[in-house]
């Protein structure tokens, strides 16, 4: 999502990094035999590129493709420069940061479609195309307790503007980030705030022990299961848009099927909304497997039988 600040994809529930790897599973049920396609998908190594990687592996497997999920392949830029080389075929991609990090545009104020359409664009110019993005985002947020957001009346960023002074808990580079503590300042007039630098995966700890106010957060991570916390609006888009994608290689997609491909990938995309990637997300955290949990998943979307392509 950003030049300035590492990407919300590239943090989210640090501490439950998953190791680098390679998911060639052959059980009948999700690589059918004699599948004519193979295609390499590469992922980052937090848990929730896994398991989008996971569900996408297996959707595409049931519906005829025989995939390699090549986990912890690296960040943004070497994921794009993987797929470049061909190494591999197509990734997990978050529209915001792959159009900061990648194609080094601003993408502070941006909405969702804006994003995808310049990422898109500049994809173009690569020789890559994008599948259709999630409904959900995941973007950094600031959160703080149902019991604070009433006391103070907030509902949006802006509002922690009239709370002063204000505890505001983050990982220590935010507080020098344009997309971090300076932004809320100069976008939200933040000004009056004593910032208290947290390890990451430790702000919720602090909303709850009462050392902090306001946290900088993640839109997917697990622990805003259950409604315990309270995100605020971010109307200004300061932290910009970040759905997910999958980016493929045009030449591999001219190879394939790509219209049944793209379908099949498409389809698992849709159905993919904020409740539901927070609560696979918190299966992960609680220690499950994430392709269990995406398994899981297809099975109550009815996606692990093979789809009408036509």
């Amino acid at each position: 999502m950003r030049v300035v600040a590492v990407g919300a994809a590239g943090l989210l529930a640090a501490g439950l990094l998953t190791a680098c790897g390679t998911s060639t599973e052959q059980d009948a049920s999700q690589q059918p035999q004699g599948a004519s396609v193979r295609v390499r998908i590469g992922t980052q190594e937090f848990p929730e590129a896994r398991v989008l990687g996971e569900l996408w592996r297996q959707a595409l497997a049931v519906n005829g493709y025989a995939v390699d999920l090549q986990t912890g392949v690296g960040p943004a830029e070497d994921l794009d420069e993987a797929l470049a080389a061909e190494e591999i075929d197509g990734y997990v991609a978050y529209t915001g940061t792959v159009l900061s990090v990648v194609a080094g545009e601003d993408v502070s104020g941006l909405d969702p479609e804006e994003t995808y359409r310049a990422a898109e664009d500049f994809y173009a110019t690569q020789d890559m195309v994008m599948s259709e993005m999630t409904p959900f985002e995941n973007t950094d947020a600031v959160a703080v307790t149902p019991e604070y957001a009433r006391a103070e009346g907030l509902s949006e960023i802006g509002d922690l503007a009239d709370v002063g002074p204000l505890r505001f808990g983050g990982r220590p580079e935010f507080e020098d980030l344009d997309l971090g503590l300076v932004g809320l300042s100069d976008v939200y007039g933040l000004d009056d705030v004593d910032f208290v630098p947290l390890e990451l995966g430790t702000q919720y700890a602090a909303l709850d022990d009462g050392e902090v106010d306001a946290v900088d957060a993640f839109s997917t991570d697990p622990q805003l299961e259950g409604g315990g916390y309270t995100l605020l609006e971010d109307p200004e888009r300061l932290f910009g848009s970040q759905n997910v994608a999958m980016v493929l290689g045009e030449p591999k997609l001219e190879r394939i099927d790509g219209e049944a491909f793209l379908t099949v990938v498409d389809t698992v995309n849709r159905s993919l909304t904020e409740e539901a990637m927070v609560a696979m997300n918190a299966q992960v955290a609680d220690g499950r497997d994430p392709g269990d949990v995406a398994r899981a998943y297809l099975d109550d979307e009815g996606l692990t039988t093979p789809l009408d392509l036509g």
